[in-house]
């Protein structure tokens, strides 16, 4: 059996995040997990969720 481990990240912005940026997230979720936890490269699955933004500005 071979466990996949998988990592949500929720990023709440005013604006979305392009494609590059998504994937920069990626790229460093996953050079952290294999410097601190020794997860094989490719092995862990990055899920990326965005959400509109709270505060002050948003409010109306």
């Amino acid at each position: 059996m071979v466990f996949v481990p998988m990592l949500e990240v929720l990023v709440s912005r005013g604006k979305p995040l392009t494609r590059e940026e998504r994937e920069a997230l990626k790229e460093e979720a996953e050079a952290i997990f294999q410097e601190v936890l020794g997860t094989p490269k490719g092995r862990l699955r990055v899920f990326v969720l965005e959400e509109e933004a709270r505060g002050e500005e948003n409010e109306a």
